[in-house]
């Protein structure tokens, strides 16, 4: 009796094992790490509102990347879009990879950031819109 107690203990440990191994990860969530203000001047078309937005006030999104590290590449990574052509050669940073994106107009007003896998930043000038107004936007809870 005790070995066939130990024989299904045995498998059910196996099987537990094989579909933890399986299991999906999880799927990073976004979040809003923080706004900039005072960030080199945009203005560009916005592609969900499809119109016009001006301003200096910079959002960083974070996907899979911790906040603080997002947050610290950030100056950086906007002195180098004020200076860059869109489209033109990406930047590396902290170990993020960027580009200077096009807004489909001949404009830009963000940059987005690869860094490991999925993960990856976004920083988007949002003019006037709070973070409350962004997470609604952007269906961020």
């Amino acid at each position: 009796m005790p070995s066939r107690l130990l024989t299904a203990t045995a498998i059910v440990s196996s099987l537990v094992a094989i579909a933890v191994q399986a299991a999906p990860a999880a799927t990073p969530k976004t979040a809003i790490c923080g706004q900039i203000k005072n960030g080199p001047h945009a203005t560009y078309t916005g592609q969900l509102t499809q119109r016009k937005v001006s301003g200096t006030t910079w959002t960083v999104f974070a996907t899979g990347v911790r906040c603080v590290s997002a947050m610290h590449a950030a100056p950086a990574i906007l002195r180098w879009w004020a200076k860059a052509k869109v489209g033109s050669l990406p930047f590396r940073t902290a170990g993020f990879s960027c580009n200077k994106e096009s807004d489909g107009h001949g404009s830009s007003g963000s940059s987005g950031c690869s860094y490991k896998g999925l993960s990856n930043i976004e920083l988007i000038m949002t003019g006037p819109y709070s973070i409350a107004q962004l997470k609604q936007m952007f269906f961020i809870h």
